[in-house]
């Protein structure tokens, strides 16, 4: 199984629990992947083109996107550990301030993303 589609079955998953810390971390660990692709500004943009009344303007159905860079498989999946070890991080830190029950919901989101890239490695 791919790695977003399996973010996207745990979101689901996740959303049918009522299981907001759960979702909340697949959205993220999502986000971040779409992140990573998106390409700097500076190369996105070709100002050598443009109209009569607006220099560097685009005229055309999705004449402004730019194209995403490609992740490796490994890329892919460093991102998401990152973001499941940011979670523990953050459980740590809301165990020593005695906030154990958010402290479980970021070990049980974290525990999501551990199950993904259980099944997709």
């Amino acid at each position: 199984m791919v790695l977003r589609d399996a973010l996207q079955a745990e979101l689901a998953q996740a959303i049918q629990r009522r299981d907001r810390a759960v979702a909340s971390a697949v959205r993220t660990a999502l986000s971040a992947l779409a992140n990573a692709e998106a390409v700097p500004t500076e190369s996105a943009i070709d100002t050598s083109i443009g109209t009569e009344h607006v220099a560097g303007a685009s005229t055309g159905l999705r004449s402004t996107e730019a194209r995403r860079m490609a992740l490796s498989i490994d890329q892919e999946r460093q991102i998401v550990a990152d973001e499941r070890a940011e979670l523990l991080h953050h459980a740590d830190r809301l165990t020593r301030l005695c906030r154990l029950d958010e402290a479980a919901a970021a070990r049980r989101a974290a525990g999501a993303l551990t199950g993904v890239l259980d099944t997709t490695g």
